[in-house]
């Protein structure tokens, strides 16, 4: 990952990481998100949530950056720690920019989150959601060493009957440890979500764009 530093996220990082965040919902769920939402309001959106989880974090968010050599954003991921008794840490959003893919950006952020997670908790796993459609995602994920424990149907508005799955990895730390598998493991073109929209839905779902 030459070139490439890890920095914590601060209030004024907010558009840069929406802007993202919106350029990769609209190239990798196409097909899974509703087309009027991609179209038009989730610029505004995505803005109103990275300001707000910025400017207000709760004690157990962290989100952290992945910048190049001119300080441009090149990924981010944000985790929340103890979000189960079960399943430990989550991963909410994990996203590189097209720019950087294949250099390692996605395994460099998801390692650090893992790190960060084992650090508050020796023993925890580290879970995500990831859709069904997102194949490329899930093959990242499984060479990665994910489990998938959980299968179940969205009832967010805006992707309504699509499959999410719980990817699950009971080792944190040991996800962290490991060497890069770059060199074996299959290039990611993942949107998984996470959040969701203000206007929409009940819960946290899932996110990432490697």
């Amino acid at each position: 990952m030459t070139g490439i530093r890890l920095r914590e996220a601060a209030p004024g990082d907010a558009p840069a990481i929406a802007a993202l965040h919106a350029a990769n919902w609209r190239g990798a769920y196409a097909n899974v998100l509703d087309p009027a939402y991609l179209a038009g309001p989730i610029d505004a959106d995505r803005l109103a949530v990275w300001s707000k989880r910025l400017s207000d974090p709760p004690a157990t968010q962290e989100v952290v950056l992945a910048e190049d050599e001119g300080d441009a954003l090149a990924g981010f991921v944000c985790l929340y720690h103890r979000e189960h008794p079960v399943w430990g840490g989550f991963v909410d959003n994990l996203h590189s920019a097209a720019a950087v893919r294949g250099r390692g950006v996605g395994t460099a952020l998801l390692r650090e989150a893992a790190r960060r997670i084992a650090a508050r908790d020796a023993d925890a796993g580290l879970w995500l959601w990831v859709f069904e459609k997102n194949s490329p995602a899930r093959g990242f994920y499984e060479a990665l060493g994910a489990r998938i424990v959980e299968q179940v149907v969205s009832d967010w508005d805006i992707a309504r009957g699509e499959m999410r799955l719980r990817c699950h990895w009971p080792d944190a730390a040991r996800l962290a440890a490991e060497p890069d598998p770059s060199a074996t493991a299959p290039s990611a073109r993942c949107g998984c979500r996470t959040d969701r929209p203000r206007r929409h839905a009940r819960s946290r779902q899932a996110a990432c764009l490697l």
